[in-house]
């Protein structure tokens, strides 16, 4: 049996890791004899991370701009295969299901929606069954996006949601049947931390000591251009609130480098840099800028008093961890977890912030004061939550792994 995971642009953004190593583990423990590849635009690094788990990453060459404005048609990517993109093809077409991950990449949020579907749109031509896993979808933009996500969707055996604004919008408006659509929870959410010792370790090593309460960071270097918003306010804020954090709650920060991409525009190392630089270095700021996997940023995540992130999956790490996570967001991802896992008044209890109302930084030094005053509260609360989340998220591999073998008898 074999399973190929789409969707996924690379690890060296470590929410697509922390979505991606808990569906290997996950489906290999219900399944052991699966193969799994991942077809991923960097592979020479994603083979670093992906070795321990025995799947195998294979490159993917997305079609050229001009293709991917042939919407409904998905010809020349599958029909005459390059070179390059020959084993990402026979993997597809060889697989006993194909599985899209990616969290998000189904929305009009990136402008790579068409690549995303083509691969799925082969799998459904060679006869492969095709299941979206754990995503949060659209809202599309556009119509003619709606309609080639669900030219592909209703063909697919499973359609797998993360978040409840996602399921009624597929289920109500985009109109797909219940029987398709299951409202579960990201598989992030299983994603195991290093053991105890392995964490205060790296903590000593970026001098991050016990004395003193910690709060973990994940800013965003593609944020601003995500959501339209202003760089230098962006970084502005961030720094008054850094500095409200360090003079008024007397805590050590630590910055945490999620997405380390090869393009400037979407790597968080440079916005923390840049964020340091304005603080002119102080030590009581640091950054955790080793080349940490996911589960190591989500053990420094886990043994803080405090998240504020800009970062799905930072955020993840801490709530699934029970730590007060305040969610700095510019989609639905955003609110719909965080109503799955604290109800709907957490946009107004402070615990989610929209990127634009962040930029207000006196508002949003005032929100976090209020969320540090009500951190445990809110710890006790994810914690009555978590074990219905964690359990949700294993039934996405529950419902794939009875998949499999029904299509291959």
């Amino acid at each position: 049996m074999k399973a190929v995971i789409t969707g996924i642009t690379g690890l060296r953004n470590r929410g697509v890791e922390a979505l991606v190593v808990p569906t290997i583990e996950q489906l290999q423990k219900r399944l052991p004899n699966l193969n799994v590849s991942v077809l991923t635009k960097t592979p020479d690094y994603d083979q670093l991370r992906l070795q321990q788990y025995e799947a195998k990453p294979i490159s993917i060459a997305f079609p050229k701009t001009k293709l991917q404005k042939l919407r409904s048609q998905f010809v020349s990517f599958y029909k005459k295969p390059a070179p390059d993109k020959q084993s990402s093809v026979q993997a597809i077409q060889n697989a006993s299901v194909v599985i899209a991950s990616g969290g998000d990449v189904f929305s009009s949020d990136y402008g790579s929606l068409y690549q995303h579907l083509q691969p799925l749109e082969l799998a459904l031509d060679a006869g492969v069954p095709i299941v979206f896993l754990a995503q949060s979808i659209g809202p599309f933009k556009k119509d003619d996006e709606a309609q080639a996500w669900l030219r592909v969707a209703r063909r697919s055996k499973l359609i797998t949601v993360r978040e409840k604004i996602s399921y009624d919008y597929i289920t109500q408006k985009l109109g797909l049947s219940t029987d398709l659509v299951k409202h579960t929870a990201d598989p992030a959410f299983l994603l195991a931390p290093p053991p105890a010792a392995k964490v205060a370790n790296m903590f000593s090593a970026y001098g991050i000591t016990k004395d003193r309460p910690a709060i973990a960071l994940s800013i965003s270097q593609g944020i601003t251009r995500y959501s339209g918003c202003d760089d230098d306010k962006h970084l502005k804020a961030w720094h008054q609130v850094v500095k409200m954090i360090l003079d008024e709650l007397d805590a050590q920060v630590l910055i945490i480098p999620h997405v380390q991409e090869i393009y400037a525009s979407n790597d968080d190392r440079i916005a923390a840099t840049n964020l340091l630089k304005s603080l002119e270095f102080d030590p009581r700021v640091r950054l955790a800028g080793a080349d940490h996997s996911a589960s190591e940023f989500k053990g420094f995540i886990s043994a803080c008093d405090m998240v504020i992130a800009e970062r799905m999956h930072a955020a993840i790490a801490g709530l699934s961890s029970g730590v007060c996570t305040v969610v700095v967001g510019y989609s639905i991802k955003a609110e719909g977890i965080m109503s799955n896992l604290l109800g709907t008044d957490s946009l107004h209890n402070g615990l989610l912030i929209p990127i634009h109302d962040f930029l207000n930084a006196d508002k949003t030094c005032a929100t976090i004061r209020k969320a540090w005053n009500r951190r445990q509260e809110v710890a006790n609360q994810l914690h009555e939550v978590l074990p219905k989340v964690k359990q949700d998220s294993a039934s996405n591999f529950d419902m794939i792994s009875e998949i499999i073998p029904s299509c291959q008898s």
